[in-house]
Protein backbone atom coordinates (compact mmCIF):
# COMPACT_ATOMS: atom_id res chain seq x y z
CA UNK A 1 0.00 0.00 0.00
CA UNK A 2 0.80 3.76 -0.86
CA UNK A 3 0.40 6.98 1.38
CA UNK A 4 -0.23 9.61 0.13
CA UNK A 5 2.09 12.68 0.93
CA UNK A 6 1.80 16.79 0.59
CA UNK A 7 4.40 19.25 0.78
CA UNK A 8 3.86 22.47 1.96
CA UNK A 9 6.97 25.12 1.81
CA UNK A 10 7.70 28.60 0.77
CA UNK A 11 11.06 27.88 -0.17
CA UNK A 12 11.82 25.94 -3.36
CA UNK A 13 15.14 24.38 -2.66
CA UNK A 14 13.33 23.02 0.24
CA UNK A 15 10.22 21.59 -2.02
CA UNK A 16 12.34 19.92 -4.26
CA UNK A 17 15.05 18.22 -1.66
CA UNK A 18 11.62 17.12 0.15
CA UNK A 19 10.46 15.76 -3.49
CA UNK A 20 13.81 14.11 -4.03
CA UNK A 21 13.37 12.44 -0.65
CA UNK A 22 10.01 11.04 -1.13
CA UNK A 23 10.85 9.03 -4.44
CA UNK A 24 13.36 7.03 -2.60
CA UNK A 25 10.78 5.45 -0.65
CA UNK A 26 8.81 3.17 -1.96
CA UNK A 27 5.94 3.21 0.38
CA UNK A 28 5.29 6.70 -0.62
CA UNK A 29 3.12 8.87 -3.66
CA UNK A 30 3.50 11.99 -3.81
CA UNK A 31 -0.16 14.04 -3.46
CA UNK A 32 1.62 17.66 -4.57
CA UNK A 33 3.63 20.40 -3.41
CA UNK A 34 2.53 23.79 -2.32
CA UNK A 35 4.19 27.08 -1.59
CA UNK A 36 2.09 29.02 1.05
CA UNK A 37 -1.21 27.50 3.90
CA UNK A 38 -4.00 29.13 2.06
CA UNK A 39 -2.82 27.19 -0.87
CA UNK A 40 -2.76 23.67 0.70
CA UNK A 41 -5.92 24.27 2.52
CA UNK A 42 -7.94 24.54 -0.20
CA UNK A 43 -6.33 21.60 -1.84
CA UNK A 44 -6.84 19.84 1.56
CA UNK A 45 -10.62 20.56 1.00
CA UNK A 46 -11.07 18.88 -1.79
CA UNK A 47 -8.49 16.07 -1.45
CA UNK A 48 -7.46 13.42 1.17
CA UNK A 49 -3.67 12.57 1.82
CA UNK A 50 -1.84 10.03 5.10
CA UNK A 51 1.00 12.35 5.80
CA UNK A 52 1.97 16.32 5.73
CA UNK A 53 5.12 17.78 5.44
CA UNK A 54 4.60 21.06 6.66
CA UNK A 55 6.68 24.28 7.39
CA UNK A 56 5.56 26.52 10.11
CA UNK A 57 6.80 29.77 9.29
CA UNK A 58 5.08 31.10 5.80
CA UNK A 59 3.55 34.12 4.72
CA UNK A 60 -0.19 34.25 4.38
CA UNK A 61 -1.10 31.36 7.01
CA UNK A 62 1.68 29.38 9.25
CA UNK A 63 1.29 26.03 9.32
CA UNK A 64 -0.08 25.80 12.76
CA UNK A 65 -2.72 28.18 11.45
CA UNK A 66 -3.20 25.41 8.59
CA UNK A 67 -3.56 22.89 10.87
CA UNK A 68 -5.84 24.55 13.28
CA UNK A 69 -8.24 25.00 10.15
CA UNK A 70 -8.44 21.06 9.31
CA UNK A 71 -11.25 19.27 10.74
CA UNK A 72 -9.52 15.78 9.57
CA UNK A 73 -5.89 16.35 9.96
CA UNK A 74 -3.31 14.11 8.23
CA UNK A 75 -0.37 12.62 9.76
CA UNK A 76 1.59 15.77 10.18
CA UNK A 77 5.49 16.44 10.37
CA UNK A 78 6.82 19.56 11.05
CA UNK A 79 9.74 20.95 8.82
CA UNK A 80 11.08 24.23 9.89
CA UNK A 81 14.49 26.30 10.40
CA UNK A 82 12.90 27.13 14.03
CA UNK A 83 13.38 24.86 17.12
CA UNK A 84 11.87 27.14 19.40
CA UNK A 85 8.26 26.06 17.82
CA UNK A 86 8.74 22.53 18.82
CA UNK A 87 6.44 21.94 22.29
CA UNK A 88 4.33 24.30 20.62
CA UNK A 89 4.47 21.39 17.17
CA UNK A 90 3.42 18.78 19.83
CA UNK A 91 0.80 20.34 21.50
CA UNK A 92 -0.59 20.24 18.18
CA UNK A 93 -0.01 16.09 17.88
CA UNK A 94 2.57 16.26 14.85
CA UNK A 95 3.93 13.16 14.96
CA UNK A 96 7.93 14.66 14.40
CA UNK A 97 9.36 17.62 14.02
CA UNK A 98 12.61 17.95 12.06
CA UNK A 99 15.17 21.16 11.96
CA UNK A 100 16.32 22.17 8.59
CA UNK A 101 18.60 21.07 7.20
CA UNK A 102 17.40 17.58 7.67
CA UNK A 103 19.50 14.54 6.28
CA UNK A 104 17.53 11.74 4.11
CA UNK A 105 18.53 9.68 7.02
CA UNK A 106 16.58 11.85 9.48
CA UNK A 107 13.70 12.31 7.23
CA UNK A 108 13.62 8.56 6.61
CA UNK A 109 12.97 7.83 10.25
CA UNK A 110 9.93 10.43 10.81
CA UNK A 111 8.41 8.89 7.74
CA UNK A 112 8.80 5.08 8.67
CA UNK A 113 7.41 6.20 11.94
CA UNK A 114 4.44 7.73 10.39
CA UNK A 115 3.84 4.52 7.92
CA UNK A 116 3.99 2.40 11.02
CA UNK A 117 0.99 4.40 12.77
CA UNK A 118 -0.91 4.03 9.78
CA UNK A 119 -0.77 0.27 9.27
CA UNK A 120 -1.35 -0.23 12.75
CA UNK A 121 -4.62 2.08 12.97
CA UNK A 122 -6.59 -0.69 12.51
CA UNK A 123 -5.23 -4.02 13.75
CA UNK A 124 -6.45 -7.23 11.91
CA UNK A 125 -4.19 -10.16 10.80
CA UNK A 126 -6.90 -10.60 7.58
CA UNK A 127 -8.49 -8.63 5.36
CA UNK A 128 -11.32 -7.29 7.23
CA UNK A 129 -13.30 -8.35 4.73
CA UNK A 130 -12.91 -11.87 6.43
CA UNK A 131 -13.27 -10.73 9.85
CA UNK A 132 -15.93 -9.28 11.94
CA UNK A 133 -14.09 -7.43 14.22
CA UNK A 134 -11.67 -5.10 14.71
CA UNK A 135 -9.09 -3.60 17.25
CA UNK A 136 -8.64 0.17 17.97
CA UNK A 137 -5.98 2.43 20.30
CA UNK A 138 -7.49 5.08 22.42
CA UNK A 139 -5.32 7.12 25.11
CA UNK A 140 -5.44 4.29 27.86
CA UNK A 141 -7.27 1.11 26.03
CA UNK A 142 -7.12 -1.01 23.27
CA UNK A 143 -11.50 -1.10 22.26
CA UNK A 144 -12.90 -4.31 20.21
CA UNK A 145 -15.41 -3.35 17.57
CA UNK A 146 -17.48 -5.40 15.55
CA UNK A 147 -17.85 -3.84 11.93
CA UNK A 148 -21.56 -4.86 12.21
CA UNK A 149 -22.14 -2.38 15.10
CA UNK A 150 -20.34 0.75 13.78
CA UNK A 151 -23.24 3.12 12.28
CA UNK A 152 -20.74 5.94 11.43
CA UNK A 153 -17.41 7.39 12.19
CA UNK A 154 -17.15 10.58 12.40
CA UNK A 155 -13.24 12.97 12.28
CA UNK A 156 -13.58 15.50 14.77
CA UNK A 157 -9.78 17.58 14.62
CA UNK A 158 -6.72 15.03 15.17
CA UNK A 159 -9.22 12.51 16.48
CA UNK A 160 -11.65 10.34 15.09
CA UNK A 161 -14.99 8.72 16.71
CA UNK A 162 -16.48 5.60 16.33
CA UNK A 163 -20.39 6.04 16.84
CA UNK A 164 -22.46 2.64 17.54
CA UNK A 165 -25.90 2.50 19.32
CA UNK A 166 -24.40 2.02 22.75
CA UNK A 167 -21.43 3.74 22.84
CA UNK A 168 -18.77 6.39 21.24
CA UNK A 169 -15.32 6.36 21.24
CA UNK A 170 -12.46 8.61 20.50
CA UNK A 171 -9.19 7.69 19.02
CA UNK A 172 -6.35 9.70 17.88
CA UNK A 173 -6.07 8.18 14.09
CA UNK A 174 -6.62 9.36 11.15
CA UNK A 175 -10.00 8.89 9.00
CA UNK A 176 -8.71 8.52 5.63
CA UNK A 177 -6.67 5.72 7.64
CA UNK A 178 -9.35 4.25 8.78
CA UNK A 179 -11.89 4.68 5.55
CA UNK A 180 -8.89 2.46 3.70
CA UNK A 181 -9.08 -0.27 5.90
CA UNK A 182 -12.65 -0.67 6.42
CA UNK A 183 -15.07 -3.37 4.16
CA UNK A 184 -17.37 -2.75 1.63
CA UNK A 185 -20.68 -1.65 3.59
CA UNK A 186 -18.83 1.23 4.37
CA UNK A 187 -18.93 4.42 2.56
CA UNK A 188 -17.66 8.06 3.20
CA UNK A 189 -19.80 10.34 2.65
CA UNK A 190 -18.00 13.45 3.47
CA UNK A 191 -14.60 14.77 4.77
CA UNK A 192 -15.78 13.91 8.64
CA UNK A 193 -18.15 11.03 8.01
CA UNK A 194 -17.57 7.21 6.87
CA UNK A 195 -21.44 5.67 7.64
CA UNK A 196 -22.14 2.08 8.04
CA UNK A 197 -24.67 1.35 4.83
CA UNK A 198 -26.21 -1.24 6.99
CA UNK A 199 -27.54 0.57 9.41
CA UNK A 200 -29.14 3.74 7.12
CA UNK A 201 -32.85 4.43 7.92
CA UNK A 202 -33.64 6.69 4.97
CA UNK A 203 -31.89 8.87 2.87
CA UNK A 204 -33.20 12.99 2.33
CA UNK A 205 -31.95 14.77 -0.51
CA UNK A 206 -28.13 15.00 0.79
CA UNK A 207 -28.39 13.94 3.87
CA UNK A 208 -28.51 10.21 5.74
CA UNK A 209 -30.79 9.32 8.75
CA UNK A 210 -29.32 6.62 10.44
CA UNK A 211 -31.45 6.68 14.17
CA UNK A 212 -31.76 10.00 15.56
CA UNK A 213 -28.63 11.43 13.52
CA UNK A 214 -28.27 13.05 10.17
CA UNK A 215 -24.98 13.26 8.34
CA UNK A 216 -24.52 15.64 5.34
CA UNK A 217 -23.56 14.07 1.65
CA UNK A 218 -20.83 16.71 0.22
CA UNK A 219 -20.43 16.95 -3.57
CA UNK A 220 -17.13 14.78 -3.74
CA UNK A 221 -18.29 11.71 -2.06
CA UNK A 222 -21.71 11.89 -3.70
CA UNK A 223 -21.66 10.03 -6.76
CA UNK A 224 -19.92 7.10 -5.02
CA UNK A 225 -22.53 6.87 -2.42
CA UNK A 226 -25.12 6.55 -4.70
CA UNK A 227 -23.50 4.54 -6.85
CA UNK A 228 -23.09 1.95 -3.96
CA UNK A 229 -26.59 2.63 -2.97
CA UNK A 230 -27.94 1.51 -6.63
CA UNK A 231 -26.04 -2.31 -6.25
CA UNK A 232 -28.27 -2.55 -2.64
CA UNK A 233 -31.73 -1.45 -4.04
CA UNK A 234 -34.21 -3.62 -4.94
CA UNK A 235 -35.90 -1.13 -7.58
Amino acid sequence: MKYKILIVDDEPPARKLLSDYVSKIPDLEMAGTFKNGEEALRFLKENSVDILLLDIRMPLMTGMDLLNELSDKPLTIFITAYEEYAVKGYELDVIDYLVKPVSFERFKKAVNRAIEYLSVQVEAVESPDKLDYFFIKTDTRIVKFLYAEIQAIEAQREYVKFITPTRKVMSLVSLTGIANALPGEFVRIHRSFIINMRHIDEIQANEVVIGKDIYPISRNYREEFFKKLENRKLI
